[in-house]
């Protein structure tokens, strides 16, 4: 038996929503970050030649806000996206710094909410949703990195997709969704691989427990917040729902 790799690559245009950027402050941007970095390592102006090199560096930093969209779970990793449909298509490939989590689904033209489905459940009701009707988008699956969905747009809708963000680039040197005090955690941990390249273990070793510990201090903060809004109890998607003054669609919970 042979398995081959599909060959077309699944390319889906989205539109990220326009959300507020955080004040930059001393560092607004990844230059700002890599002349941080450079004002610790006592190396001049980083390049092609020096060790670490600049690109290394920037690597890191954005290693670093991976790192912080992977372990820090507040508002700032929310993000919103959007795509047009195509008649007749149903798949589409997730956005490139989609992370999972919770995540919603809203079709805008209709102003409604569309179900996400466990792959499997969406299997069993539909093994080949080439055959199915063409209409207006009603359930949702993600596969690997792919969204499908049911019925097949028989015109141009509007999904919205609400979810965690991986942390890495749709857009260049993109920090402006971080908070300035992440910024400067982001140079920390850059500083530590720096030092690492350089062989200086000690110094290494230094800026990586200030990582850490900044790390954790600012997780257990999230969970005290996370824990306040929800007003010291632990309460469930229709429950928060109905905190709004709204009722729930059947359909939503299912």
């Amino acid at each position: 038996m042979s398995i081959t790799d599909s060959s077309t690559a699944l390319d889906t245009a989205y539109t990220e929503q326009s959300l507020v950027a955080f004040t930059g402050g001393v560092l607004t941007t990844l230059a700002d970050c890599v002349a941080e970095v450079e004002s610790k390592l006592h190396k001049g102006t980083l390049s092609t030649s020096t060790t670490p090199t600049l690109a290394q560096v920037q690597g890191w930093l954005k290693r670093a806000k991976m790192e912080l969209a992977e372990s820090r779970k507040f508002s700032f990793n929310r993000k919103y996206a959007s795509l047009s449909t195509v008649p007749d298509q149903f798949r589409y490939s997730l956005p490139p710094d989609y992370a999972g989590g919770r995540t919603i689904l809203r079709d805008i033209t209709n102003d409604r909410f569309i179900m996400i489905k466990d792959q499997h459940q969406f299997d069993a009701k539909f093994p080949d949703p080439s055959f199915e009707r063409a209409d207006e988008p009603e359930i949702a699956t993600f596969k690997n990195m792919e969204m499908w969905l049911m019925p097949k747009p028989n015109g141009i809708f509007t999904p919205e997709l609400e979810y965690d963000r991986s942390g890495a680039e749709t857009t260049a040197d993109d920090f402006a969704w971080l908070p300035e005090i992440e910024r400067w955690r982001c140079c920390d941990f850059a500083l530590s691989e720096s030092f690492e390249a350089l062989h200086n273990w000690g110094v290494a070793k230094i800026y990586r427990s200030k990582w850490e510990y900044d790390l954790k201090k600012a997780s257990k903060a999230d969970g005290k917040k996370r824990w306040k809004s929800m007003h010291y109890q632990a309460i469930s998607l229709p429950q928060e729902y109905n905190m709004l003054g709204n009722q729930p669609r059947s359909d939503r919970f299912t």
